[in-house]
């Protein structure tokens, strides 16, 4: 039942459900405690030790329905008359004592697959089909190419060999032809019990390595690239990223404000007790999240990169303390409201659709910022700039660029081109790098997480 157990956890991951170690084993024990017979104390117990929030609830009713569905062969009927007796010598009846095939996959006190089919014994053979998928790994099918593969393999394994072998003697006996006819009906509501189990097996199984398989090909893909038919896919993906570098640093801080034992006001405090620390004090740390300025260039050459670095950021929730979001094509505006009063991802599709529209001016951008928020920046804010630094031959006000690296703790600027092309054409990149204490390419799911990913770590570290 261990096996069973472990496969269940397999679907539920399957169907977007996490599930911990911990969790895992709380379910085994709760599975000791309550035993299969039962079917709703068994789904209670499962949800109550898997399913830890409503969402989860609901995901995992789900998976545990489809899972623990056995409607294999339900709609398989007897036939009206029995098959006709077989003598002690024909190889019919050889079969029927056989194994189960060359899996050695045997039901039903061994029993042959004809004469299961033909009394239409549909608990026996959905117990043989539960014993052949497992013995060919059928829970580990990936792609709907492999669906033939273990149809086949199935069938094999539950005894298919024989069966061909009884129908082809049944055909070569004159006296015999009902019963030809009958095995080889039997033959293809095999065939469609077992396709059907197979397609089941692998909407319940095959789902999450596909998706993975695509979620590594979106977060490796420059976001320019990524297809409107895959936003919601990339929201999804930048929520398990970003909380995952939330739990991440989340757990840093905490094991950091733990602080150091302060001797001085221990002793005092236990001086009535002779010195004997009944209570203990300690030194507090105040963790210095990050404040985080994000300015970003919405122009059509790099809206989509914009797009996904706010959502990143607004995503991180309590990582930083204080974020300000900014969107530009030829003049600052601030959009940290639009993010505060609406969802993030509806928030990002109005900060689309409501900045730009015109050509890009980086010079007049900085001269934006000079004026409004430098007397905002001290040695605790980052500055985060996202854009191509393409200014259209524009003034490029390259000095506002070295008033921010003087007052800010840190300047990054993320530039979705490749480094080959910094300085090219109207690429003003060349004159900013040098006033950036990090100056990147960035032009995917998986730049951003890297990125994100030392910015929490630096301040974390110097908190």
């Amino acid at each position: 039942m261990q096996a069973t157990l472990e496969d269940f956890f397999k679907a539920l991951r399957g169907g977007d459900l996490e599930v911990s170690l911990n969790a895992q084993i709380d379910a085994a024990r709760a599975v000791e405690l309550v035993g299969w017979r039962d079917r709703a104390l068994l789904k209670s117990a499962l949800g109550a030790t898997l399913a830890k929030t409503t969402p989860d609830r609901a995901l995992f009713d789900d998976a545990f329905e489809r899972f623990f569905r056995f409607s294999a062969f339900e709609n398989l009927s007897a036939p009206t008359q029995d098959p006709p007796a077989q003598s002690a010598q024909s190889p019919q009846n050889t079969a029927a004592t056989g194994s189960g095939g060359p899996g050695g996959c045997q039901g039903s006190g061994g029993q042959a697959l004809s004469q299961l089919l033909l009394a239409g014994d549909s608990a026996a053979l959905a117990k043989r089909l539960q014993q052949a998928a497992r013995e060919v790994g059928l829970n580990d099918i990936w792609f709907f190419t492999q669906k033939g593969h273990y149809t086949q393999k199935i069938q094999q394994a539950m005894g298919l060999e024989l069966l061909d072998r009884e129908i082809s003697d049944a055909k070569r006996q004159t006296l015999a032809p009902e019963r030809a006819r009958e095995l080889e009906l039997a033959r293809k509501q095999l065939f469609e019990e077992v396709r059907n189990f197979v397609e089941r097996k692998l909407a319940l199984f095959g789902t999450a390595p596909t998706r993975q398989l695509h979620d590594d090909f979106l977060q490796s893909q420059k976001l320019s690239n990524i297809e409107k038919r895959d936003f919601a896919r990339m929201h999804v993906i930048v929520g398990k990223i970003a909380k995952r570098l939330a739990e991440r640093h989340s757990r840093r801080k905490k094991k950091r404000v733990r602080g150091q034992l302060d001797f001085r006001k221990t002793l005092r405090q236990n001086a009535a007790y002779g010195g004997v620390m009944f209570e203990t004090f300690w030194r507090s740390k105040v963790v210095d999240r990050p404040r985080v300025v994000a300015i970003c260039d919405v122009s059509g050459s790099v809206r989509q990169y914009a797009r996904f670095l706010l959502l990143f950021l607004h995503s991180l929730g309590e990582q930083v303390s204080d974020l300000r979001s900014f969107a530009f094509t030829n003049h600052l505006v601030e959009v940290s409201d639009t993010f505060e009063s609406l969802p993030v991802e509806q928030a990002v599709d109005k900060v689309m659709r409501a900045v730009g529209g015109s050509g890009t001016d980086y010079g007049q951008t900085l001269l934006d910022i000079e004026a409004r928020l430098l007397d905002d920046i001290d040695r605790r804010t980052t500055v985060l700039m996202l854009g191509d630094a393409r200014n259209n031959r524009g003034q490029a006000q390259a000095h506002v660029m070295q008033l921010l690296y003087q007052r800010a703790r840190r300047v990054i600027w993320l530039n979705p081109e490749p480094v080959s092309f910094w300085g090219l054409g109207d690429s003003e990149m060349k004159r900013y790098a040098p006033y950036c204490h990090i100056a990147r390419e960035c032009n995917s799911l998986a730049h951003l997480e890297s990125t994100l990913d030392a910015l929490l770590r630096t301040h974390s570290a110097s908190a």
